[in-house]
Formats: C-alpha cells, structure tokens, sequence
C-alpha cells in the first residue's frame, strides 16, 4: 500500500493582520478605546458585564466542575460586578457563594449585583479569612488600569489568599499584576486559573507575569468587525502555519531547497558547530556547509555525515559570495576568541544574503556596534537571550519585553528574537510575536544553537522558493517557525523523556517528528504550561 503523503502546510499569504482579536495582545488604554467605541455605538455597560459574567461562569463549570463551596473577592469597581455576575449565576446553580467586599462604596452596577446576590441567598462576610472552608477563590478585585501597589485592604486579602492553598481563578488578570508589563505592584493574587476578558492583555504574557497567572484562557465576548486598533500591536503565535515555507513540490532537488552556510565552533566549544548543523539539518534545507576550525573536520563529518565541511584556520578564507549560491548565513554558535576577527571578514564580503546571529556573533557584533548591519546593506536574525540583549541594545530597558524587541529591531534593522520562557520576535517594521508556550527543558546550554541552525535553514529554504529575493517579512516569519517549532518539539520531548531528558542533541535529531506530529495534529496546544 502506498503511503499517505503529510498533509500540506497553508501557503503564506497576508502574514501580519493588524489586529485580530483571537492574538492581540493590549494594554489598559487600548482596550478601554475599545470598549468605548462599543459603548458609543449602543452596547449598555450592563449588557457588557452580563455577557462576560456568563461567559466567565460557562468556563469555569468546564474547568472547576466538582466545587461547591466559591469565595469572591470582591473591589468597589466593574471588576467586582463582573465577579458578582459569576456569583450570581453560581447561586443559580444551587452552589455556596461567600462574597468578602473590601470596601463598602461600590459602583452603582456593581452595587445593583451585590444587592442581587444577597437576595439569593449569598453570604456576605467581614473579615476574609471567612472564606476558607471555600473550594474556589474568585479574584475579582481588580482589572485593568492599576497604576500603584495594593494598599489596605486589598494587600491583606491577597496575602490570605496566596496563603489559604486554595486554588484562585483572577477575572482579567490577577489583581496587583502590571497589565503592560508583567510586573507585580509590591503584591500580587497567584492565580491558579486567569480569564482574560475580550482581549489578551499584554502583561498576561510578559515573562514576569509567569508566576501569577496559571492557567490563561479568553473569554470572547464578541468584539464586532469594526471595533478594532489603529496599527499593528503584539499578537500571540497561536496558528503559526502561515509562517512556514511550502511543502516542496514532487519534482523538487537538492538545490532547489536551499543551501545554508553555517560559521560556528572553535576548540573550546567544538559542540556548538554540531549542534547548530543538527538544527539546520531539521529544517530541511538542501544543502548546508559547516565552516569550522580544521580540528573540527572529524567530529562533524561523524555527526553530520551529509554536510560540506569548509575547514579553517584562524580566519576563514570562505569563497566570494558569487562561487557559493548560499541562500542564508548562521554566523556565531561557539566561536569564541576569534569572534571579532571572523565577524569582520564576513561583513566584507557577505553582505548579499541574510544572516541570523547567534551567541558569539552577537557578542563580536556588540563590540562593533550593532549598526554595523545597516552600514553593510546586511538585513539580519538576531536572536539574543537577555544578557546578549543587554550587550547589543544598553540603552534600551527590559522592563516590558515586547517594546524592547520592537525598539531593538527598529534600531538594528534586523528581526530580533528576545530568547526566554516567553520569547518574543520582533520586526524593524513594527510587528511584533510572542511565543505562547514553552518549556523550562530549554534551559541549557546548546538549545539556542539548535534554533540558530533551525531558522538559518528556514530562511535558506524560503529564499530558494522566492529566487532570491526576501524581505523583513519573510525573515520575520522564518524566525516565528523556528521559535514555535523549537519550543514544540522540546515539549513533546519532555513528555516523552523528562524535562532532564531534552540535551540539545536530542532535541536536534527531534525536531523532524515533533514537526510532522504537529502537522496531523493541525493545531497547536493553545493552553501555557506553567
């Protein structure tokens, strides 16, 4: 019988929507501009609230089935009201509701509910600690818009709270989270469990916000077509198909797929090499040359029997650009002390193909000075973790990672890829992915040089399909597949071995089988890991 062919990834077409409301990522302003062209437009606040207060209970009948017993912090605002809406309709469901009120001056809607609530036979109790015979905490303290720590009563009732061991559901995001960057105002609500309501708000998704927000779920409450933002804003990569090159046809060859030359290792870290030419190996470009330390020729001929080795000594002599028809470049993974030497002859006479910078590549392009790619015609992958971030970009603070990424890719030129629990990929053009999932397996040394030859070859790959020419977002959509197809298979990995059983060179030889189980599949895992 012959064997079913893969099915076929979707074409890339419009790659970059300005706003889709499934992947936007928002801060308080926007979403409260949106939320008054609604209500501009003749949506009651009241009809709003009804619709997330049910939408809020619908899902948490799904993830907290068994509970009988919910306790609902409630503050004086809307975020109150829309706790009281779920608590209402839990008293509905025949459950035991306590509501513990910080303050008695409630908004007028939210103070119609509370008075609702009582009437249904809710109880309504004075000191919070009342709340913990409860099986469910309901965060509706506040939304969006805090700008200060939590003070009394709030900062004592979340500490109770982070310390009653009961599991919290926060409605938005968890009450003392800094809705655009992540960061925590002194304290903080530790959420088992956040319901984004309408939008993400960005702060869900920085790396700060990790420890705090559990379980990330949104609750669509109907956002109409034209209710939208002005200009691209960050979107989470939740269908990253579109980014992917086309499957090859039948009648392709080797050439026809891309030829990826990689620049890497020394004797120090003679490993890196390997590993990167492992990830390129998976990303099925056609071909891929390792220039490496002649000392190296061995080692990577035993692991990568397939690949052109270019052997060198001190600095590579590498053949102009015209004799080799390199599709992309990946320059940096081990080279150590011949970093600087090395980047400077390849910025001579390299400039006429993509490159994506790695490790000591960016470390040699931080002494030089990151407008160096502009200066050379050179459009470039940069893809730092935090303390290479911090080298190439000083200026620039990290407190929100997104702008970061976006204010280092407008000041390079290049894509940049901000590395991290939460990594984030960042266009000069302005746009801006964030990586929904990953896993704490990718914390060792060698992971990232297994992305570098991963996106190289992908960049090779999709260069060779467009004849040569690409630009910023094609790149930027390359380093969106390699980032999520990276982190993917290191998660199944781990499912498979253990989050000690996925060493880089593991990793590598998986990325093909954790592609093609993603491919069947259709359709990624859309719930974050903690």
């Amino acid at each position: 019988m012959t064997a079913m062919p893969e099915p076929s990834l979707p074409q890339p077409s419009s790659l970059l929507p300005s706003f889709d409301p499934a992947t936007a990522l928002v801060n308080s302003a926007q979403m409260r501009r949106l939320e008054e062209e609604i209500f501009a437009a003749g949506m009651p606040v009241a009809a709003l609230m009804e619709k997330v207060g049910l939408a809020a209970f619908a899902q948490l009948q799904q993830d907290f089935p068994q509970v009988q017993r919910i306790g609902i912090l409630c503050g004086t605002g809307h975020n109150g009201g829309d706790g009281l809406v779920v608590g209402r309709e839990l008293r509905l469901a025949q459950k035991e509701v306590k509501v513990w009120l910080g303050k008695p001056d409630l908004k007028p809607l939210t103070a119609n509910h509370a008075r609702y609530l009582r009437a249904l036979g809710a109880e309504f109790v004075e000191r919070v600690e009342a709340l913990a015979d409860c099986d469910l905490l309901i965060d509706a303290l506040f939304g969006i818009g805090l700008n200060r720590p939590l003070g009394d009563p709030w900062a004592g009732a979340v500490e109770w709270a982070n310390g009653s061991g009961i599991p919290i559901l926060s409605l938005d995001l968890p009450s003392g989270l800094n809705d655009q960057t992540g960061e925590i105002w002194g304290c903080c609500i530790r959420a088992s469990h956040t319901y984004a309501l309408g939008l993400w708000k960005r702060g869900l998704w920085q790396e700060a916000a990790l420890p705090w927000v559990g379980r990330l779920h949104r609750l669509d409450f109907g956002i109409p077509p034209w209710a939208c933002l002005a200009g691209a804003v960050p979107q989470l990569l939740l269908n990253p198909w579109p980014h992917f090159p086309p499957d090859p046809p039948l009648d392709t060859h080797k050439y026809r797929q891309g030829s990826l030359l990689v620049v890497a290792g020394s004797a120090a870290y003679a490993g890196a090499a390997a590993l990167a030419g492992l990830g390129s190996r998976a990303s099925g470009v056609g071909m891929v040359t390792l220039a490496v330390p002649a000392e190296l020729k061995g080692l990577i001929h035993s692991t990568l029997p397939e690949v052109l080795v270019h052997p060198w000594e001190g600095i590579p002599a590498l053949p102009p650009l015209g004799e080799k028809p390199f599709q992309a470049v990946a320059v940096g993974p081990g080279l150590g002390e011949t970093r600087r030497r090395l980047l400077e002859s390849l910025l001579q006479d390299w400039a006429g193909i993509p490159w994506v910078i790695d490790a000591d590549g960016l470390n040699a392009l931080a002494e030089m000075g990151v407008e160096r790619l502009q200066e050379n015609g050179i459009q470039a992958i940069l893809t730092p973790h935090l303390g290479e971030f911090r080298r190439l970009f000083p200026g620039i603070p990290l407190a929100d990672r997104m702008e970061a990424a976006q204010r280092a890719a407008a000041q390079s030129g290049a894509v940049v890829v901000l590395k991290g629990a939460r990594t984030v990929i960042a266009s000069p053009t302005g746009e801006c992915w964030v990586n929904p999932e990953s896993t704490p397996a990718l914390a060792r040394g060698g992971s990232g040089d297994v992305l570098t030859g991963l996106i190289g070859g992908l960049v090779a790959r999709r260069r060779a399909q467009l004849g040569q020419s690409m630009g910023i977002a094609e790149l930027l959509s390359c380093a969106c597949a390699g980032v999520w197809w990276h982190a993917q298979a290191a998660i199944q990995l781990a499912g498979e071995r253990g989050l000690t059983g996925v060493d880089p060179a593991h990793l590598g030889e998986y990325l093909p089988k954790a592609l093609s189980r993603l491919k069947v599949a259709g359709t990624p895992g859309l719930a974050p890991r903690k």
